[in-house]
Parts: structure tokens; C-alpha cells; sequence
């Protein structure tokens, strides 16, 4: 497993300092390589669900990026289905771009219409953070899959480079490695969002010209709901850095989602036992945080099917002293609204990625018990410089998450010191990706005026 400094080796991060000024490492120096006639036109294909503001949050992340680094560029963000949430908070935060709908393939139809006209005057197609670029993590799926694949031929075909962002891989069940291998080594770059996807991308021989370690664009996020967010923590007594965010995950089923390979060979009884004892934990978790530190508990829900899972495993079942200072969120938010009461934590634990991705944007500590089903983008944690906050959530105890929560509590500054570094590190890698990003720009406009 590479450490921090061989990706800072490896990307040649120290190049990549002295040209970022250091107030703003998102802004390229003028006029890089002289200037760009036209404006740019980005595909950015993300946004995967609503329900799930981890999901809604690579979105804001990866476009403020965008937006920073190439501010002339045209940027479409592409829904193959329409996304109302994420769709309004784009619209506040960034009127100028464009969002465009539709699929690139649909039986019996011809490629035309928006999505083809896009294509059309595209100088760079980037796919946003994920887990989608696997086959037979969650199922077998292989015309879906290969469909996936069409819009990178196709932009293969044409000349239109392409790309992917903070992405992790974790399975190419046969015979889909020769097809993914094959059309992604013809990507402009790939960023893997941890080391161990990079590893595997790299032993698979994966040819792309550009395999490194590239932060989730989850990690470039800022929008905020100062309203909604301020108003729900005075309604729940809820005062900056007197409480514990805390965000689970359970086994109950995504609506309209196919099941993780792990869980296929577990029983029913087996997954709601798995889930009882995950439960236990965390609530003897949270039962020590307030008798220890007479300080809140929040409930705070990444998707929405854990709102009423909250209440039922965690809330329902706590002591009558500490139900008191535990308040359980019943609504559903956007990453906005969630961004404004994570900005006011003392700390956020998780089972889900995206909650804590925007704490420590926001210089808050952070605790991830990660399942295994999730794959490998857990790791990203501790290829930051955060693996004394990243635990297995079956092979760690309430104590060992309780001892790390009195470490923070106990030395709270040298805590958000910690936070600092490792957000200084992402930013290092976020400005050398945006690099990337503009030369592969450069070079199709240059090529088109041939």
C-alpha cells in the first residue's frame, strides 16, 4: 500500500505546490500555457440519488472545483433521470451551469437531442465519485454495465477525452476486466479515491496515462443552508460544539437497489443480527459520550432509509438519562442544510463516507466504522492521514470508539490540527488533478483548431 508521500511523489505534488497560490490552491496562474479562445465545454456526469446527500454532495464538490480552476469553461451536468433536490441546489449555488437529461442509449431511438448535441461540442466528458464502475459488487448486470461504457467509446471514437473522479474499484467479475481495462486505459486520467482501488487498477494492468490518487469530489463542497440549518439546531437546543453527530447504516434495503455481492450470502436473520449488534455498540457508544461528557447526541440521517432506523435501533432503546440530551432527526435534508449543522459539531461518527467527507471540509473531527460491504472506500480515511479515526465496524468495540472519542474531546486542538493537515493534503491533490484536468482540455481545443 503507497503512502501520502509516494502519491505526493508519484503525482509530482511539488511542482504542483509552487504553481497553486497558497490562499487559493484552486486557481491555475494566468494565462496557463497562453490563453484558451474559446470557452470549454465539460460533461460532468453525476449526481446518483437524492435520497442520499453523499450522493447529492459529489455534485457542488466536483463543479466548485470545475468552476475555480477552469472559470471559463461551459460546464453540463449530465442526469440520466431527473434529480429535484440536487437539481435546486445546483441552480443556487452555480446559475450558470446547465443541466442537461436524457440517456445516451435507449432502444429503438436514435442518438439525437440534447445528450448528442452535447457530446457533440464536448472538449472533456468526467465522471464524477462513485462505486459504478464495478461489475458484480452489486450484481450482474451486463448490459447495464457495458452501457455504461458507451458514452467512453464513444468519446474515444470522436477524439473527446475523458476522464474519471475520486472513483473506487473493487470488482471486475469475468469477463468484464477485458472491457473495462480496454476502454479505460484509453482515459485522459483516472483518480481513485483510495490506495487500495488504485492498487488494484495498477495490478490489473490498467494502462491509463494518468492512475493516481484523486480525493472524492465530495471533498470540494461549500454550499450552505445557513437558514434552514441554523433555524432546526436553535428548534432542537442543539449549541456549536456541544454535540455528536452521529450516522448510521443499516441493512435495510435501498429502494430500487440491487443487493451488495457480501450481503447475497447472508440469510435474512443473519443481516438483522448484524444489524442488532452494530446497534448495541453504538448505542453504549453514545451512552458513554454523554455520561462522560454531559455534552448532546444527534441522529443525523446520510439516506433516508435510516431516519426510522435511528429511532427504532438507537433512539427508542436508550436509557431515560441519556435519551435526554439525544435528539433524533424525522426529516430528511439536503447536503446544504446538513453542511450548516455539521459546521456546528464537535465530532461526527459514521458507518456512511459523505457525512464525514464534509466534516472535515469544515474542520470538524470524525470517526468512520465502516462495513465491510462498502468495498474499499473506507480507505480513503487513512490515505489522507486519518487512520486512527477508521475502524471495521465488526472487528472494533464501543470502547475502542469511545477511547478515540475521549482523545478528541480531551485534546479538541490538537484534534482540528489534525484536520487541517489532512484537508491540506487533499487540497495538494484536488490542485494537481484540476491540472490535469485543463491540459487534457487544452490539448482537445488545440487539436480541434488543427
Amino acid at each position: 500500500m503507497a503512502s501520502r508521500r509516494d502519491f505526493i511523489k508519484q503525482s509530482a505534488l511539488s511542482s504542483a505546490v509552487t504553481l497553486w497560490p497558497d490562499k487559493n490552491p484552486l486557481l491555475l496562474p494566468e494565462n496557463p500555457r497562453g490563453s484558451q479562445k474559446e470557452s470549454p465545454v465539460i460533461i460532468l456526469r453525476s449526481s446518483w440519488g437524492d435520497g442520499n446527500i453523499g450522493d447529492q454532495g459529489h455534485t457542488p464538490g466536483t463543479i466548485r472545483l470545475l468552476t475555480q480552476s477552469v472559470p471559463n469553461a461551459e460546464i453540463l451536468l449530465w442526469h440520466t433521470d431527473p434529480r429535484p433536490e440536487t437539481e435546486k441546489l445546483i441552480r443556487k449555488n452555480f446559475p450558470k451551469v446547465t443541466i442537461i437529461r436524457g440517456k445516451f442509449y435507449e432502444p429503438e431511438k436514435p442518438f439525437e437531442g440534447e445528450i448528442r448535441e452535447a457530446f457533440e461540442r464536448a472538449d472533456l466528458f468526467l465522471f464524477n465519485s462513485g462505486m459504478a464502475m464495478n461489475f458484480g459488487l452489486y450484481g450482474k448486470d451486463w448490459a447495464g454495465n457495458m452501457s455504461s461504457l458507451t458514452p467512453y467509446i464513444y468519446c474515444a471514437e470522436n477524439n473527446i477525452p475523458f476522464g474519471i473522479y475520486g472513483q473506487s474499484f473493487d470488482r471486475f467479475d469475468f469477463p468484464s476486466m477485458y472491457a473495462y481495462r480496454n476502454v479505460l486505459s484509453q482515459a485522459a486520467f483516472v483518480y481513485c479515491r483510495d490506495g487500495e482501488s488504485l492498487k488494484f487498477l495498477k495490478e490489473n494492468k490498467f494502462r491509463t496515462p494518468v492512475l493516481e490518487f484523486g480525493p472524492d469530489g465530495c471533498f470540494g463542497i461549500n454550499v450552505r443552508d445557513e437558514e434552514k440549518g441554523l433555524a432546526y439546531l436553535k428548534k432542537s437546543g442543539l449549541d456549536k460544539q456541544t454535540f455528536l453527530a452521529v450516522v448510521i447504516l443499516t441493512n435495510t434495503p435501498y429502494a430500487n437497489r440491487r443487493s451488495n455481492a457480501i450481503d447475497l450470502i447472508k440469510s435474512v436473520a443473519e443481516l438483522q443480527e448484524q444489524d442488532n449488534e452494530r446497534m448495541a455498540k453504538i448505542r453504549v457508544m453514545i451512552t458513554s459520550w454523554v455520561r462522560d461528557t454531559g455534552l448532546k447526541v444527534l441522529l443525523a440521517p446520510e439516506v433516508t432509509k435510516e431516519i426510522e432506523t435511528a429511532k427504532s435501533f438507537l433512539y427508542d432503546q436508550l436509557p431515560d438519562d441519556v435519551k435526554a440530551n439525544v435528539v433524533w432527526r424525522d426529516t430528511f435534508w439536503n447536503a446544504d442544510e446538513a453542511l450548516s449543522v455539521y459546521a456546528r459539531a464537535h465530532t461526527i461518527y459514521g458507518m456512511e463516507p459523505h457525512s464525514l467527507i464534509m466534516g472535515l471540509t469544515l474542520g470538524v473531527p470524525v470517526l468512520h466504522a465502516w462495513p465491510p460491504s462498502h468495498g474499499r472506500k473506507a480507505w480513503m480515511f487513512r490515505d489522507i492521514g486519518l487512520p486512527d479515526w477508521l475502524f471495521q465496524v465488526d472487528e472494533s468495540s464501543a470502547d475502542d470508539w469511545t477511547k478515540q472519542l475521549r482523545l478528541i474531546h480531551q485534546d479538541y486542538a490538537g484534534a482540528k490540527k489534525k484536520v487541517a493537515k489532512a484537508m491540506d493534503f487533499v487540497h495538494h491533490r484536488q490542485a494537481s488533478t484540476m491540472q490535469v484536468i485543463n491540459k487534457a482540455i487544452q490539448n482537445r481545443q488545440k487539436t480541434s483548431r488543427q
